[in-house]
């Protein structure tokens, strides 16, 4: 299998930028008004028009718009402010600027033919100002690679040939330097200030950083099969309090502790990997809730009752089962509910 790694591209040199300054045509030159019957030349015609233009050494416009703008200046507001209050127009998006971290953030995105939302995904990734970002190209065949290479901060792995759903995740944190390292996928463009919670989350002690979905779902009974088999999980595991919160959903986060602890590898089978960070004691908590429910792209594999995907998520599960009771770590729950524990997991979720 070839796996190509794409550092990020140094910087264009004076000479370049010099030699496609040259290569750009220049201004295009003033067309001549030409004189005839019933027009005047242009000296003439720009003698009419209203100078826009301040007056020597006092930067007050002289007649027009410009002498609006300028007594609006003057009064020091907006129409409809108050006075004394400059009016500064400022865009939404940058206003926010992320607080500082103590440790060094790595962003991990998994993409699969992901041309049309990449961009967006590396500009919200970008604004966190992270220490590196790592892009996993997952047998692309669109124009993912060309999306990629257009951020500057980019590490590139191409993999031209499909590794596996979640195999992506492996591979970048087995590349991150960080201390802290971030789960994006590329079709989910989520705004930098919903990311901030998961980072901040394990840059003040926790291990593994959670999007908690359970305020989206319905109760027990109306959940899919997915939803019921992360629940299930995590009652295995003694952890309740998760209810369906997993290393399956992004955004989520991880501390290169957990890194250390359970290996990168592990990170392809997210419930699996999840599983063996709890019973490490490893400080697990859902961080903040963002809903990626609703704009999760449909693919065809990803639709329709017992898809591929949901088939694969459903085995993932299974697996990490088989790891919690090959460990007996599943033997004291059980034991201390007896035969009720099915009734007491329904009782609990459903708010009985």
């Amino acid at each position: 299998m070839r796996i190509g790694i794409h550092p990020k591209p140094a910087g264009r040199s004076q000479a370049a930028f010099s030699r496609r300054n040259r290569a750009l045509p220049g201004p295009e030159k003033p067309r001549k008004l030409r004189k005839g019957k019933g027009m005047k030349s242009a000296g003439a015609l720009r003698s009419q028009r209203p100078s826009l233009r301040t007056a020597p050494g006092t930067g007050v416009a002289t007649a027009g718009r410009a002498a609006g703008r300028a007594a609006r200046k003057s009064a020091g507001s907006r129409p409809g402010r108050a006075a004394g209050r400059p009016y500064v127009r400022t865009s939404r998006r940058s206003l926010w600027t992320p607080p500082a971290l103590s440790g060094k953030l790595s962003v991990i995105i998994s993409a699969c033919n992901e041309e049309k939302t990449l961009g967006a995904v590396l500009r919200e990734a970008e604004r966190l100002m992270p220490e590196e970002i790592i892009v996993v190209l997952n047998g692309c065949i669109d124009n993912s690679f060309r999306r990629a290479r257009q951020c500057g901060r980019a590490i590139v792995v191409h993999c031209p040939n499909a590794v596996g759903h979640d195999v992506g995740r492996a591979i970048g944190s087995k590349l991150s330097q960080g201390d802290i390292m971030l789960f994006l996928d590329g079709d989910l463009p989520i705004p930098a200030p919903e990311l901030f919670p998961f980072v901040a989350a394990v840059d003040r002690g926790a291990d593994v950083a959670l999007n908690d979905l359970n305020p989206l779902f319905p109760i027990f009974g109306k959940c899919d099969n997915v939803t019921r088999c992360k629940m299930f999980l995590n009652m295995a595991l003694g952890r309740e309090d998760l209810g369906a919160g997993s290393m399956t959903a992004v955004p989520h986060a991880l501390s290169r502790r957990t890194l250390e602890l359970i290996g990168p590898q592990a990170l392809s089978v997210p419930p699996k990997a999840q599983a063996a960070a709890i019973l490490e004691k490893l400080r697990v908590e859902n961080a903040g809730t963002v809903n990626v429910i609703k704009p999760n792209r449909i693919r065809k594999g990803n639709t329709g009752a017992g898809n591929n995907v949901e088939q694969m998520i459903i085995g993932d599960h299974a697996e990490a089962l088989a790891e919690v009771l090959a460990r007996g770590a599943a033997d004291p729950l059980w034991k201390e509910n007896g035969p009720d524990s099915r009734r007491l997991l329904a009782a609990w979720r459903n708010g009985i």
